[in-house]
C-alpha cells in the first residue's frame, strides 16, 4: 500500500531557542537544564550549564536540532526537560499522528538537506520553515513503532561499538598518565618547551581554500571532520578537490606531519591529528594548520597525544579569539603551546604502545563502518516504506 507524503508542518511544531541571560547561568546545578548545540552527543545531549531564568523549553521526548553555525542540522533526542540556547530548536511531534522515536530518525535522514539548505553569509541558519517543509512518508502509528524500534536495535549495535572506541580512546590517556604524570602538574619534572622549539623549519602552515566550484574530482582534500582525539579515520570518503601543481606540492601532506583545528566552535577548536601513511597525494583545507617536528627532539606520536590533554585545551582556551558560535587560535598562538619533553626513548616505547592500541581501534572502526552502513540501508528503506 502507497502511503502519502506530507510536510512536518502539519505533524510538528517547532520551538525556537533564546539564550538566556549570561548571568543567570551556571555550572552548579541551579535552576533549569540549560541545552546548546556544544552539548549535542551522538544522540542524547551531554548536561554541563543550567539557567535561573529559562526562556525557551524543551520538553522530553522533543526532538533536537542544531540550527545555527558549522553544526548546523545535527539531531539528537530530548531525554529531559531543558532550556534550549538560541543555536537549538525543538521539533515537538502531534503523538496522534506522527511518534517521537519515528521523528527521530527520520531528521537524522535530513541533517544534510538542512545543512545544505541553511541561510546566512557568515554561518549557516536553519529555520522553522524549512523543518516545516520537510516532507515524510506517513505511515500509520504502529508501523511508524515497528520502524522506530528496529532502528533504535540497529543504532544500539553502532553505540556498542562507539563505546568500545571510547574505552580504547581512555586506555591511551592512561598509559601516558602512567608512563610522563599529569602534564600540568609535571611530576617528573621533564624539560617544559615551546611547541615552536619542537617544530621544524617548515611549520606551521595554514590550509588549503578552494572555493566550492572546485570539488567534486581531483585531489582527496583533509576536513575537520575526519579526525578526531588524534587520529585521521575518514581517509576513505574524503571530498575531492581540482587543483594545479604548484597547489599539490605546496600544500601536500606527508607522513607523520600533525594538523590541528584553527578555526572552530571553543569545544572542538584545536583538535589535532598525526597524517598516517597516505595511499594518494591528499591536501589540507584552511582551518587548519600543518606542522612537523624535529625527530632529534620528539616522536610525533607522542606529541599528537600531548596535545589531546586538558592542559593544552586550556592553553588553547586562554589564547583562543571568540566569535559568536565561532573561536580561532592563529600560528603564533600554536608555537606558544608549552609542551613538556621526556628522553626520546621513553616517548618511542609509548608511540609503541599506541600503535598496538591502535591496531585494536582499526578492528572496531572497521566493524563500525559496516554497521554504518547497514544502518543507512535500513534508513532508506525505511522512509521509503519499504522495511
Amino acid at each position: 500500500m502507497k502511503y502519502p507524503a506530507v510536510e512536518l508542518g502539519g505533524l510538528v511544531d517547532v520551538v525556537m531557542g533564546q539564550a538566556p541571560p549570561g548571568d543567570a547561568c551556571n555550572k552548579d546545578g541551579t535552576g533549569t537544564i540549560f541545552v546548546k548545540a556544544g552539548e549535542f552527543q551522538e544522540r542524547h545531549p551531554v548536561v554541563r550549564e543550567w539557567t535561573t531564568k529559562p526562556l525557551k523549553l524543551s520538553k522530553a521526548g522533543d526532538v533536537l536540532v542544531c540550527v545555527v553555525g558549522a553544526t548546523a542540522g545535527k539531531v539528537n533526542e530530548g531525554a529531559f526537560d531543558c532550556a534550549i540556547g538560541r543555536s537549538v530548536a525543538a521539533v515537538r511531534s502531534n503523538p496522534q499522528k506522527l511518534d517521537a522515536r519515528f521523528l527521530f530518525h527520520f531528521l537524522k535522514t535530513k541533517v544534510m538537506q538542512l545543512r545544505e539548505g541553511s541561510q546566512g553569509a557568515a554561518q549557516g541558519v536553519i529555520t522553522r520553515e524549512m523543518i516545516f517543509s520537510l516532507s515524510v512518508t506517513l505511515l500509520p502509528l504502529p508501523e511508524q513503532r515497528r520502524i522506530a524500534a528496529i532502528l533504535d536495535q540497529a543504532d544500539a549495535l553502532r553505540a556498542k561499538r562507539r563505546e568500545a572506541l571510547a574505552q580504547l580512546d581512555s586506555l591511551t590517556q592512561s598509559i601516558f598518565i602512567e608512563m610522563f604524570g599529569d602534564p600540568a602538574a609535571n611530576p617528573k619534572a621533564w624539560p617544559r618547551l615551546t611547541l615552536n622549539e619542537l617544530m621544524d623549519e617548515n611549520g606551521p602552515q595554514n590550509g588549503l581554500y578552494k572555493p566550492s566550484t572546485d570539488y567534486g574530482t581531483g585531489t582527496p582534500i583533509l576536513r575537520i571532520d575526519a579526525f578526531y582525539d588524534g587520529v585521521v579515520t575518514k581517509l576513505h570518503s574524503l571530498k575531492r578537490v581540482r587543483l594545479s601543481a604548484s597547489e599539490l606540492k605546496l600544500y601536500g601532506l606527508r607522513i607523520n606531519d600533525i594538523v590541528i583545528n584553527r578555526v572552530n566552535s571553543i569545544e572542538y577548536l584545536g583538535k589535532s591529528a598525526l597524517i598516517p601513511r597516505l595511499s594518494e597525494h591528499t591536501v589540507f583545507e584552511s582551518n587548519m594548520m600543518r606542522f612537523s617536528v624535529r625527530r632529534d627532539l620528539v616522536e610525533p606520536g607522542y606529541v599528537v597525544q600531548f596535545l589531546q590533554t586538558k592542559f593544552i585545551k586550556n592553553q588553547i582556551k586562554s589564547c583562543s579569539k571568540n566569535a559568536v558560535n565561532q573561536s580561532s587560535i592563529n600560528q603564533q598562538d600554536v608555537k606558544s603551546f608549552q609542551v613538556n619533553v621526556p628522553p626520546l626513548t621513553l616517548q618511542r616505547t609509548f608511540a609503541l604502545r599506541v600503535q598496538s592500541v591502535e591496531a585494536l581501534k582499526i578492528t572496531h572502526r572497521t566493524a563500525l563502518a559496516e554497521l554504518d552502513t547497514l544502518f543507512a540501508s535500513l534508513q532508506h528503506r525505511a522512509f521509503q516504506g519499504d522495511l
